[in-house]
């Protein structure tokens, strides 16, 4: 694939891009007339995103946030807003940028975030490149694909009464939604369709998410006194067993195909030996609760069977069902209907009284791992789809 002849000079990104040279690649784009979607052009958006480094935690979100500024500009929305966002536990800040045209009944959402690349990458995971009928690149299935799409789907239509939110932080802590909420800028609208790889077909419910950590503290020592000092190791491993058995006894709890509540205890550590007692451990912990059923009340659960240590909740996300399937019947026809293995921002614009589903480009299969792409023919029926609801119930 041929690579765009950025410059060598001007302030710069992680990804060595020249900020005010990714800018200029948008006019170009859009000079060009295109009645319907042009596969070259997608790709091209597609490029240009992967290019940016936004691994959750330690790339730079916001400087792909105002290039996806520049980009939405170009189409001349009613409102344009972009917000910065802080976030916890250390990171640097994430944010989005919402693009309105009219009064919006319809909301298409992208988290721009993708999550590390890990070791296993045959090439640059930044670089798009292309194999036969699909596209390689970090984010290319999850989920900077369905971005792209809706890019290039802005170029075939008139977006009528419809809003675009490119938003970052999804992968890990999802920070940047609960203040795009909190705005009050997704008001009035009814529906939304949340871009994740779903093999373009239309997600309509998944499980919820909590995570916690644990915390045990001793004062250490040799094992030989093992029988009369604390032992954090122990007690950690003590309640992973307790919420081992809880799991257990929750296997036939919820309906097919959401039975059970997928406990999984994911790592304990701690700075012990076979003869040195720790003098701390750390156990960390999640569940998966299926819709309809309540996550504090579990988060609750499992703060009761720990009798000592200092429980942290990481994340408390709420499972997640469309309300009324029928209202995306003009957008998605007879596209297959399927319930979903993953957690989604869908939960918190469902919690918002918003009328959700999940559609993209890519496969789950293909998401987080060395390699990842996506299918080039997943890519045009998506931007498709997006282009109809980009156009509004006149289409």
């Amino acid at each position: 694939m041929e690579k765009h002849g950025w410059c060598a000079v001007g302030p710069k990104i992680r990804t060595g891009h020249c900020v005010d040279c990714a800018r200029g690649l948008v006019e170009p784009i859009r000079s060009r007339h295109i009645n319907a979607i042009d596969t070259s052009i997608l790709l091209d958006h597609l490029e240009s995103l992967v290019a940016f480094d936004t691994r959750n935690g330690s790339g730079d979100e916001m400087v792909c946030v105002r290039y996806l500024e520049e980009s939405l500009r170009v189409f001349n929305p009613d409102q344009l807003h972009v917000g910065q966002v802080a976030r916890s536990r250390g990171k640097s800040d994430s944010g989005y940028v919402l693009a309105i045209w009219g009064r919006p009944d319809t909301l298409l959402n992208v988290h721009i975030d993708t999550v590390p690349s890990g070791e296993g990458w045959t090439a640059d995971p930044l670089d798009l490149r292309k194999d036969g009928d699909k596209v390689v690149g970090l984010g290319t299935s999850d989920i900077k694909g369905a971005a792209a799409c809706i890019l290039a789907a802005l170029e075939t239509v008139t977006p009528q009464n419809v809003a675009v939110l490119f938003s970052g932080d999804e992968e890990h802590g999802s920070e940047v939604m609960p203040a795009v909420i909190a705005s009050g800028r997704l008001d009035g609208v009814k529906r939304a369709i949340i871009c994740e790889p779903t093999s373009c077909r239309v997600g309509r419910a998944h499980r919820g998410m909590l995570a916690i950590s644990a915390g045990f503290s001793g004062p250490g020592g040799h094992s030989s006194l093992a029988d009369v000092t604390p032992r954090p190791l122990l007690a950690a491993a003590r309640l992973a067993a307790k919420i081992g058995g809880y799991a257990d006894a929750h296997m036939e709890f919820g309906e097919a195909p959401f039975k059970g509540l997928c406990v999984n205890i994911g790592e304990i550590e701690s700075d012990g030996a076979y003869n040195v007692i720790p003098t701390m451990a750390k156990l960390w912990l999640s569940l998966r609760p299926p819709p309809g059923d309540n996550v504090r009340q579990r988060e609750a659960e499992i703060y009761a069977l720990a009798e000592m240590g200092a429980l942290d909740t990481i994340v408390a996300f709420e499972p997640f069902a469309t309300k009324d399937m029928s209202a995306f019947k003009d957008v998605f026809g007879d596209t297959e209907i399927v319930d979903l293995p993953y957690w989604t921002e869908a939960s918190m614009l469902s919690q918002a009284g918003v009328n959700a589903v999940v559609y993209g480009p890519g496969n789950l299969e293909q998401a987080h791992k060395p390699d990842e792409y996506v299918e080039i023919a997943q890519l045009e029926e998506a931007a498709r789809r997006y282009a109809v609801a980009l156009a509004g119930e006149s289409s």
